[in-house]
């Protein structure tokens, strides 16, 4: 059986990868061991509510920030920085 919280660090992971991150970047950003992570993942321990947020805050971070590079890039490109 799946619990909330391997099903949100699924998602995270998708949404990282689809962003092209790995979540061993969202969990550098996010300050929480990757290994701890693994054992969310695994079922093997359960992890606080906050620390789910704190991954999908650092993915979310991590997008924002490569968005936010493209566009200045995107500005750049055509002349307008």
């Amino acid at each position: 059986m799946t619990t909330h919280a391997q099903q949100a660090i699924s998602s995270i992971r998708e949404k990282a990868q689809s962003a092209g991150f790995r979540l061993s970047d969202v969990c550098r950003v996010a300050e929480i061991d990757q290994a701890q992570v693994s054992r969310w993942s695994s079922g093997a321990t359960e992890p606080l509510y906050g620390s789910v947020r704190r991954l999908e805050a650092a993915v979310d971070a991590l997008i924002a920030a490569r968005m936010k590079s493209l566009s200045e890039a995107m500005d750049a490109a055509v002349g307008k920085a």
